[in-house]
């Protein structure tokens, strides 16, 4: 049992017992799937131990009891919710946190019956009636609105019309900005392709919604068309506005100083920005363009990955997170990385059946060795993670408040990459029923947005992981990020072969790669005459194109003349000065610059050979 505990606790799982039974929810988004058989197996051990010991959800219960809001004409803003309605005040931000749900439904659908379904939803959900402005003071508040305003259900008959329009409808929909002040934040559309068969929209912005609410939104959807009774769901006690007041007042009364002392803790000292080569300057502010490239992991990398994992005492997520670093570290060099990842953020149970905005962030900070071995990194990281999950009820928001970082326009916030594990068991999957209807997932949906530079999420499916990465399609090309996928396949093949190998030496070249870079490129010849020098070939082009750009550095630049001019200079004060001879060596000790090449032209130009040598040499070598 004790061991049990442990996993249960490391697992970030949550234990409720509700009338009698069992209740239990995952409070991250990524948990070892053989803890839940054995809580299974020993469910009523587990219920014994719970109301022995009378422990609810988690080891604070002031902090997980949430009071009903006192009435007001405005709430406050989440602390998520503030930062959100600050990056959709610019219109792409806008589009880019609109989440979308796309469905077929095939059968005898009544569409009254689907909308006045969507009315009772949106009855019972205070967060799908809210809208966001100013109040008398100008702070920005939510307002809920009252719950008799009709929602429509837009309806467009399509029978006549070929898929790349349909697809470009629903793209359409999916896209278009919200306006946070006026609402309503969630509109849905029925398009009929066929006599028994629709497509179905819906879209809500992220500000009164996230990943788990899509889930509650559908499942809760479909119970009220299947029952037409709001009764057959359970009362909602609280909504999200009073989660927000809750929150607010928690980081008045300070009741997560501990919380917040440990992340101030993890982000002491200079904060690390990720230095990843772009194949197109970044934006000066920021931008949502993005793309999506699928990957596929073998079973063999995956049943590896989670052997190494579990031997640690980890978890699958932790293995590929150090994967990620890992690359990172061989694509920049840096060995202090920072990662997003997200939890979903409902630690009271009573939030498992809302619909609200309560995802949370956490920055993985992992700063390490580049000899430091694979398992070493692991070792590293899973402290990290199991160090950030105990401190996860603090806001990321009110952390990056606390930090006061120098913000980079261009860049998000503390971390450009995030890396997520999908629990496949908490999402709808396969085909559902609307009545007689049968519902099952629109493949049409194209990707447009990425709200960071790198967005890795994994799923297992089957014996194999799946891999999306997002990518800001504004500052990668689309075949760097299909290489990018091909290395991390590689390095994993690596480091699983031999996870004692060091870091700085793990090959995460393809066999093509290697080919390219040893043979390919190393035979590569570029004609040119062999009857005259570069000082003649230089020469020759100064001559035939003296006004144009010979030589460009930081902002400085030279023409063939200004260069011909510079190096003709030299080159005579050497001869006259010095009496160079065709025999003689002369040292440049210069850093790159311009200044270097009008110095190697010129001691090229008074008959003598260089030598570079760089700067820093130690003086004895110079000698």
């Amino acid at each position: 049992m004790k061991e049990l505990l442990k996993d249960i606790r490391d697992n970030n799982i949550v234990l409720e017992v509700v009338d009698g039974e069992l209740k239990v929810f995952a409070g991250a988004a990524e948990f070892d799937r053989s803890v839940i058989s054995r809580i299974k197996e020993r469910k009523s051990e587990l219920v014994q131990f719970l109301l022995a010991n009378k422990q609810g959800a988690a080891e604070d219960s002031a902090w997980l009891h949430i009071p009903v809001a006192a009435p007001a004409a405005g709430y406050p803003l989440s602390s998520s919710q503030k930062r959100i309605w600050i990056l959709s005040q610019f219109k792409e931000g806008n589009i880019a946190y609109n989440i979308p749900g796309v469905y077929v439904f095939e059968g005898g659908l009544d569409a009254a019956l689907l909308e006045a379904a969507f009315n009772k939803l949106i009855a019972r959900h205070e967060i799908l009636r809210t809208i966001f402005r100013e109040d008398a003071n100008g702070e920005i508040m939510q307002f809920v609105q009252p719950a008799d305003a009709a929602f429509k259900l837009a309806y467009r008959d399509l029978r006549d019309q070929d898929d790349e329009q349909l697809k470009a409808l629903v793209q359409q929909e999916i896209n278009k900005p919200f306006d946070l002040a006026v609402g309503p934040l969630l509109r849905a559309g029925l398009y009929q392709v066929a006599d028994q068969r629709w497509i179905f929209t819906y879209t809500i912005h992220h500000i009164i919604s996230d990943a788990w609410s899509m889930n509650v939104l559908i499942k809760e959807l479909l119970q009220l068309y299947n029952t037409d009774a709001a009764a057959a769901l359970t009362p909602l006690r609280i909504q999200y506005k009073d989660y927000a007041v809750w929150q607010q007042s928690q980081l008045r009364e300070g009741a997560l100083k501990d919380q917040r002392n440990y992340w101030l803790q993890q982000f002491e000292g200079e904060i690390p920005v990720l230095q990843l080569p772009g194949d197109k300057p970044r934006p000066v502010i920021k931008t949502f363009n993005g793309g999506i490239v699928e990957k596929r992991l073998p079973a063999a990398v995956s049943n590896k990955l989670k052997a190494l994992a579990q031997a640690q005492g980890g978890t699958l997520f932790m293995g590929l997170l150090a994967a990620v670093k890992a690359l990172l570290f061989r694509y920049t060099g840096q060995t202090d990385l920072i990662i997003g990842s997200s939890v979903l953020g409902r630690d009271n149970f009573e939030l498992e059946s809302q619909i609200g905005f309560y995802l949370n962030i956490l920055a993985m900070r992992t700063r390490f060795n580049g000899t430091d071995t694979f398992r070493e990194l692991f070792n590293n990281i899973k402290k990290v993670t199991l160090g950030a999950y105990e401190h996860q009820l603090y806001p990321f928001d009110e952390l990056l408040d606390e930090l006061h970082l120098q913000r980079d326009t261009g860049r998000s916030a503390l971390f450009d990459v995030i890396v997520g594990l999908q629990n496949m068991n908490s999402m709808p999957t396969g085909t559902q029923q609307l009545g007689n209807v049968k519902v099952s997932a629109y493949e049409g949906q194209e990707h447009q947005y990425n709200k960071f530079d790198f967005t890795f999420l994994f799923a297992e499916v089957g014996d194999e992981i799946h891999a999306s990465i997002g990518y800001n399609s504004d500052i990668y090309n689309r075949s760097t990020v299909e290489r990018l996928g091909g290395h991390l396949e590689q390095l994993l093949v690596a480091v699983l072969s031999d996870p004692e190998i060091p870091l700085n030496q793990v090959d995460y070249l393809s066999k093509a790669e290697k080919q390219q870079l040893s043979i390919t490129f190393a035979e590569s010849k570029v004609p040119y005459p062999a009857d005259k020098t570069v000082v003649q070939l230089f020469n020759e082009q100064a001559a035939r194109t003296p006004d144009n750009i010979a030589l460009a550095f930081e902002g400085q630049e030279l023409t063939y003349r200004q260069l011909q001019e510079q190096s003709d200079r030299l080159a005579y004060y050497l001869r006259s000065s010095y009496q160079v001879k065709a025999d003689d060596v002369i040292g440049i000790m210069l850093d790159r610059s311009a200044s270097m090449i009008v110095a190697l032209l010129g001691v090229l130009k008074s008959g003598a050979a260089y030598v570079a040598i760089e700067p820093d040499t130690p003086r004895a070598r110079k000698e």
